[in-house]
């Protein structure tokens, strides 16, 4: 050390005055400080910053999450979900517990008799269609409509009519998309469809070769669990199902005559082979004429607005004033053509229902 001598306190003062106690009033305004911190810490701070992100699109509107956790221990991060994937009908309106893992596991798995029921189901429907007269094979052995309409063709132009709708801005798809067509092509989609679904002995066929589809169930695929259902729960609508949760742990049980009277049942999902009957509506022929024609012209200028956006950082900082001048104007004729679009829909759209009704029969 340098020449100079301290002193030091036995509380490590460096100007050498003494260690005082605190006050047995002081401990207590410590301990108060402290406790009021804890209590901070337990409610306000991670109810303030918490941020919850939930994909509702795989686990269903008003799912939850719930974190558990001990001290430097045990953590643990739950859902409160809709069931996941394939599963039978008797649980559609459930709420199911499953932990982070078993989500990831469940999530992105098919259904195993997908591809071979929708094989077999459109071959009864074809078979079905021939057999009616309500679709006819053309000489090359194309199916087609009774007036020579290959079908798939014209399915396909209103597939892609549909498509290019979905993207624009504030557009409102029309379903189903037969309604794209032509008015012939309407009807005569119409005739056919209806033909099935009046058939009993087509849909006797089709429910026998639809049963494993419809009965399969996703299950974890690594330790084969199906998945936990909080029967309990089924039928409170997602709103309430948090107040619910949180009764049931605070009080240990589930309250009935409270709870009951709230439930929903939501109506059975159809599946994708559920056969529909359609009745025909105001369907404005000129207007779809008019809808595709702006449709089109959308998708044109967004192809060549498309091809002028610069890629990249480079591109965008080797773009001219005159190059950006050029982009522009096409994004603004872009805007115009969506514009045309939403025009004719809220002209032709004036009733909540569609100009097409279908019921399952």
């Amino acid at each position: 050390m340098s020449g100079t001598s301290r002193n030091i306190s036995r509380a490590g003062n460096a100007k050498g005055t003494s260690y005082t106690p605190p006050s047995a009033e002081r401990k207590l305004e410590k301990k108060l400080a402290a406790a009021e911190r804890d209590c901070h810490l337990l409610t306000e701070t991670p109810v303030v910053g918490l941020s919850v992100k939930v994909n509702e699109g795989n686990l269903g509107k008003g799912a939850m999450i719930v974190h558990m956790g001990q001290e430097g221990g045990f953590t643990a991060q739950l859902a409160i979900h809709r069931p996941i994937g394939s599963i039978p009908s008797e649980v559609v309106s459930d709420w199911a517990l499953s932990n982070k893992t078993s989500i990831g596991n469940l999530i992105g798995q098919g259904n195993p008799f997908e591809k071979k029921t929708q094989q077999r189901v459109s071959e009864l429907k074809l078979a079905h269609g021939l057999k009616t007269g309500t679709l006819i094979n053309n000489d090359a052995g194309i199916v087609c409509y009774p007036d020579g309409t290959i079908r798939e063709k014209m399915l396909a132009r209103c597939r892609e009519l549909h498509d290019i709708h979905k993207s624009v801005e504030g557009g409102k798809p029309m379903r189903p998309i037969f309604v794209y067509g032509s008015s012939a092509v309407l009807t005569q989609e119409m005739d056919y469809l209806n033909a099935l679904a009046s058939a009993p002995e087509l849909k006797a066929a089709i429910d026998t070769e639809t049963l494993q589809y419809r009965e399969h169930e996703t299950k974890d695929p690594i330790t084969g669990q199906s998945q936990v259902t909080m029967k309990w729960a089924k039928g409170i609508p997602p709103e309430q199902l948090p107040i619910v949760l949180m009764e049931v742990i605070t009080s240990g049980r589930y309250d009935a005559t409270k709870w009951d009277k709230v439930k929903v049942l939501p109506e059975q999902k159809p599946d994708p082979f559920t056969v529909w009957g359609y009745k025909e509506g105001l369907v404005p022929q000129d207007r779809i004429v008019e809808l595709s024609k702006h449709l089109d012209s959308y998708a044109k200028l967004r192809k060549e607005h498309n091809v002028l956006l610069p890629q990249g950082q480079k591109a965008k900082d080797a773009e001219t004033g005159e190059q950006k001048a050029i982009r522009l104007a096409k994004h603004e004729e872009l805007q115009q053509a969506a514009k045309h679009v939403n025009n004719v829909e809220k002209f032709k759209f004036k009733l909540p229902e569609h100009f097409i009704s279908r019921n399952p029969k």
